[in-house]
């Protein structure tokens, strides 16, 4: 009998509509009850904006450990009037931001970096045109993006020019076209990373898998996963609104290279399911996942090397699993660093109970366990 999942809506497309819709209307968008941590954080944090510009009060808009959320709502604040602290998780305040407050601060922006986060003096600010380095993360350039009509942004000038990651880019001004001509459209579709997940668990366990809520021609960059498993062995139908995905005969240890520039979510449960499989896969450009919610190279290569043949570059990760992998895996336990990527990734090997954090999972898919324990 086939496996029927009905997938989570991809929450970066559902942050980006949140915030787009607000900016425009002043408004905020209704989150489903079961939605992930990132949305319903993005969604309360807007809330707190909206209820602050109307008493002028100095308001706290804590986004957790949400990266998007922290970078996104950071030119927003800064163009907004108000006094406002920015700030998260200890983690969270780690990542990658410098670039994005040292170039508002050019602009005039009041931002004053402090122990616990962002201080920043909201105004309207008039930056017309300027150039941000996404060298470490896309986001960046999406905040700007989405936030233009409070800077008075009319150009922005992306470097370098092959940056990473940039399908986030095109997915945010995809959703910002689509709201100025249809501003009632919703974009809303399940989400690739969480369907990853089941392109694994179907070829490890040979199920016939249906995804629901999916499309094969996304806005979603990370659909290149169904041409990967193409090669692996499964094959990927499109039916309706729904995607059928059949394990096929595949090769003895198949041995692939996947550049993950765009697509650096995918690399744990590709990593993890190298070492069950067993396959050998070369993972390029993956130097920007170590400004993840952890090191997750460091992280995978640490719990990986010994059930796998294991090779780290400065800008590439090699797992080749070996043939006892999958049964040696089974009995032990792992650690996530509070990484729902890495725990949705472990979970393809062991038992909850087998990890140190499974509530991390409520980020981005918080049915999983769930769906693992009734199938």
């Amino acid at each position: 009998m086939n496996l029927q999942i009905e997938l989570p809506a991809c929450k970066s497309i559902v942050i980006r509509e949140l915030i787009i819709h607000f900016i425009s209307t002043g408004k905020i968008l209704p989150v489903e009850k079961e939605s992930c941590n990132d949305v319903k954080v993005t969604a309360q944090a807007l809330e707190t904006i909206n209820c602050d510009m109307a008493s002028h009060g100095k308001a706290v808009v804590d986004v957790q450990d949400c990266g998007a959320a922290f970078r996104f709502l950071l030119p927003i604040l800064a163009g907004t009037p108000g006094d406002w602290i920015l700030t998260g998780t200890a983690r969270l305040l780690q990542r990658p931001i410098e670039e994005l407050v040292t170039l508002l601060q050019q602009g005039s922006a009041q931002i004053t970096q402090k122990e616990k986060g962002l201080h920043i003096i909201g105004r309207r600010l008039h930056l017309e045109e300027i150039t941000i380095d996404c060298s470490r993360t896309s986001q960046y350039a999406s905040a700007l993006l989405m936030a233009a009509p409070l800077l008075g942004l009319k150009k922005l000038h992306i470097t370098p020019d092959d940056v990473r990651s940039s399908g986030y880019i095109d997915m945010t001004r995809h959703v910002i076209e689509t709201h100025k001509t249809h501003s009632n459209a919703s974009l809303r579709e399940g989400d690739w990373d969480a369907a990853l997940f089941w392109y694994a668990y179907a070829l490890l366990n040979k199920r016939t898998v249906v995804l629901e809520n999916l499309t094969l021609d996304s806005i979603q960059s990370d659909k290149i996963v169904a041409t990967w498993f193409e090669t692996l062995g499964v094959k990927s139908m499109p039916n309706g609104e729904n995607v059928i995905i059949t394990p096929t005969p595949q090769l003895s240890k198949p041995k692939i290279t996947v550049d993950v520039a765009n697509h650096p979510d995918t690399v744990p449960v590709m990593a993890v399911l190298a070492a069950l499989l067993p396959a050998d896969i070369t993972f390029r450009h993956t130097r920007n996942l170590q400004y993840k919610e952890s090191d997750r190279i460091q992280h995978l290569a640490e719990q990986l090397r010994n059930f796998a043949d294991i090779e780290v570059g400065d800008d590439h990760l090699r797992v080749a699993g070996r043939p006892d992998s999958r049964d040696r895996m089974a009995g032990c336990c792992f650690r996530t660093w509070h990484d729902h990527r890495l725990a949705m990734a472990f979970l393809l090997a062991v038992s909850p109970e087998n990890l140190d954090d499974i509530d991390c999972l409520k980020k981005s898919y918080p049915n999983l366990l769930e769906l693992i324990v009734d199938n």
